[in-house]
């Protein structure tokens, strides 16, 4: 029995958690090989924080529009990614409400949150430890690094399958941005019909009205689903609403909140599936000694498993499958997000490019999300990375496609195929066989 159960607690088949110092539930990150709190960074803050520490006095006497312009430049987020957020749903809670909501921009690579008068919130990826978080601190005491890691984030934003991850919630909220009490609170999927979407969040640029739960305050319950709901609030601009001349831009727009929820609940699938290979492949060498295989044996069993769990869903992820309806008439939004979002179009000998939006039935002209080259998908262990693109290259080529396909006509899946085998690197050996 006891080597049985040796066997079950290396392949990972009992408990998520285990008791830590006085009985305590440690999460599996905190664990071997993992070790997220006690292991350095290396991540996009980290490669600018000398910079920070250098440019104290500067930073410290900028303005504060200035100083976030400054953050989003170095860590090459589009300013055209505005979103606004009212709820009191973040550290900084008691900054927020709907006259000074907190704003939050993204790139493929990072997300950046600012409350006016308060710190700058930082969420970035490291190839070993997933999401890591940073508070930007300007007016930190001298003998305080800026730009600091920080532990704090974890109580909210480790909340997706026991994973460092992102959040992107909608609320009920009152006037004051407070979530009413026993409405609880719900993560945003890609499956969540967009009526019930962006509670607590500022909408703008809706030129063709649909339902949905921005903009909105209420008292109770009620107020927000049922038949006595409040009707959709549709807002071009957030002048008269909020002091614009507080922030970058006048709007919240839809486009960039669309594509918002899409990346977030993308890289909490690439997070997982990359804290769950690298314990797989950290308990392997154990579990092939019990086994009796030689040193050079692949990886087997639960191992195996775990593979093959996470590779179907970060190609759910990645394919938009279940992605909610749209629409009649499609989402416009302002357009200013569409041509900052491009810049960084990766094109095919036709001109096609996994950024291209389509706007009109749903987010992607060409449904294969472009965070496939981002750091995070780079950086997954290999035998992870090579076994999903070996199945997506299946996968796109199988005529008639298999379930997990089906929802992409054959035409384009033929173009994400062309696009990827001309744009993305490290194409592993079998890729298009």
């Amino acid at each position: 029995m006891p080597s049985l159960l040796r066997i079950l607690l290396v392949a990972g088949l009992i408990g998520p958690l285990t008791p830590g110092a006085q009985g305590q539930q440690v999460e599996p990150f905190e664990e071997p090989p993992i070790n997220y709190s006690a292991t350095p960074t290396n991540d996009p803050a980290t490669a600018i924080s000398a910079k920070f520490q250098s440019r104290a006095m500067e930073i410290r006497s900028m303005p504060a529009k200035k100083r976030l312009q400054w953050l989003l430049d170095e860590l090459g987020v589009p300013v055209e990614s505005q979103i606004f957020v009212f709820s009191k749903t973040s550290l900084q809670r008691e900054l927020i409400n709907p006259e000074t909501p907190r704003v939050l921009y993204f790139s493929d690579e990072a997300y950046i949150g600012w409350s006016p008068t308060g710190a700058f919130e930082v969420a970035v990826f490291d190839a070993k430890l997933g999401a890591t978080f940073y508070v930007f601190e300007p007016h930190a005491t001298k003998e305080e690094p800026l730009l600091a890691r920080s532990g704090d984030c974890l109580l909210c934003h480790s909340r997706h399958e026991h994973t460092p991850s992102l959040r992107t919630r909608s609320v009920f909220p009152d006037a004051n941005g407070e979530p009413l009490s026993g409405s609880g609170s719900s993560n945003i999927a890609p499956s969540t019909p967009l009526a019930e979407r962006w509670g607590g969040w500022y909408v703008t640029g809706t030129k063709a009205p649909f339902e949905h739960r921005g903009n909105l305050t209420g008292k109770k319950i009620d107020d927000f689903e049922g038949p006595a709901a409040q009707p959709t609030r549709n807002l071009l601009s957030l002048e008269g609403v909020v002091d614009t001349r507080r922030y970058l831009l006048k709007t919240s727009d839809v486009v960039p909140l669309l594509m918002h929820d899409h990346q977030v609940h993308v890289h909490n699938v690439l997070s997982k599936a990359n804290q769950d290979a690298r314990i797989a492949l950290h308990r392997w060498p154990a579990m092939r000694e019990i086994l009796g295989l030689p040193k050079d044996a692949p990886p087997q069993g639960s191992c195996v498993v775990v593979f093959d769990s996470q590779a179907a869903k970060v190609l759910d992820a990645l394919l938009c499958r279940d992605e909610a309806a749209w629409p009649a008439g499609g989402i416009q939004g302002d357009g200013v997000f569409a041509p900052a979002y491009a810049k960084t179009r990766k094109p095919d000998a036709k001109g096609r490019s996994l950024r291209d939006l389509d706007l009109r039935t749903r987010l992607f002209r060409y449904r294969c999300s472009p965070l496939i080259y981002s750091e995070s998908f780079a950086t997954l262990p290999k035998e992870l990375h090579d076994i999903i693109l070996l199945r997506l290259s299946s996968g796109l080529r199988a005529f008639p496609p298999s379930p997990s396909f089906g929802h992409l006509p054959d035409d384009e899946r033929t173009a994400i195929h062309e696009i990827l085998s001309a744009t993305l690197p490290n194409l592993p050996a079998g890729w298009g066989k």
